[in-house]
């Protein structure tokens, strides 16, 4: 009921209600740090006075705000928005990349979205703001990441809970591609382009990153889950080793550090 209340709310706040996707515990390894400097940052710009000269305008020469105008957002209601969908899911990508990269893609999906909004609307003399097109990428990793991971899909009439991100994720891109088709048709300017461009990409980048094992396969599957206060036998020694959470242990009697999977097997 609360999440409901909250979709009702910010439908009415800001006119055009489509669908949101909320996800279960996912836990992190790593803190967040970036995901929260980003959450706290992109508020501060609320305070701006004339925010809009920091839109990014296709016709006008490109200038700072390709680079920046991602960082604000024209309403307290769609920064929340923005910032619930950053804690629930950029954390995880952040924990899954490290920081350093986090912070390149963030930069990369801002100026990617203004840029495909430039390259469908050329002539178009209406600014844009937002960080829904970095949000975009970031949920494309995250839907090759964490497929299985479970998740609340909400409309305003109804909702459907465990769904897995793989399906709910499928149905949130569609949607947007159906609007952006639709508006396209209409002559409106939007930014659904950016979105579903940088969603592509983002699932891109991530099926590179696994395909050239640029992450560590076993780690991933470490940070899925976590368990409390359960007792490992070393693979070396089978000595007993009490253990907190899933992830590398170190056998004091052997001196063998190996890693305990949430499948519950061990590798050296």
């Amino acid at each position: 009921m609360a999440i409901q209340s909250f979709i009702t709310i910010i439908g009415r706040v800001q006119g055009q209600l489509t669908m949101f996707v909320f996800e279960k515990a996912n836990h992190n390894f790593r803190k967040p740090i970036l995901t929260f400097c980003f959450i706290f940052l992109i508020m501060l710009t609320l305070f701006f006075d004339n925010y809009e000269s920091y839109a990014f305008t296709p016709k006008k020469e490109f200038g700072f705000s390709l680079f920046f105008s991602f960082f604000f957002n024209s309403s307290l209601s769609e920064w929340f928005t923005n910032a619930v969908y950053l804690y629930m899911f950029a954390d995880n990508i952040e924990d899954v990349v490290g920081h350093f990269y986090f912070f390149l893609l963030f930069l990369f999906f801002g100026i990617l979205a203004n840029l495909t909004y430039f390259i469908s609307h050329m002539n178009s003399i209406i600014p844009i703001i937002g960080t829904s097109g970095v949000i975009s990428g970031f949920l494309g990793m995250y839907f090759v990441f964490f497929p299985n991971v479970k998740s609340t899909m909400v409309f305003d009439r109804a909702s459907f809970r465990n769904v897995p991100i793989l399906i709910s994720l499928s149905v949130w891109i569609l949607i947007q591609t159906y609007f952006y088709i639709v508006e396209f048709h209409n002559h409106t300017r939007s930014t659904y382009a950016g979105q579903v461009m940088t969603f592509l990409i983002g699932v891109t980048i991530a099926q590179i990153f696994i395909r050239y094992k640029f992450l560590d396969r076993l780690q991933h599957n470490i940070r899925l889950s976590t368990f409390i206060n359960k007792t490992v036998l070393c693979p070396s020694c089978s000595n007993p080793i009490p253990a907190k959470k899933y992830g590398r242990l170190h056998c004091s009697t052997c001196n063998t550090n190996f890693f305990f999977d949430r499948h519950g097997k061990k590798f050296l």
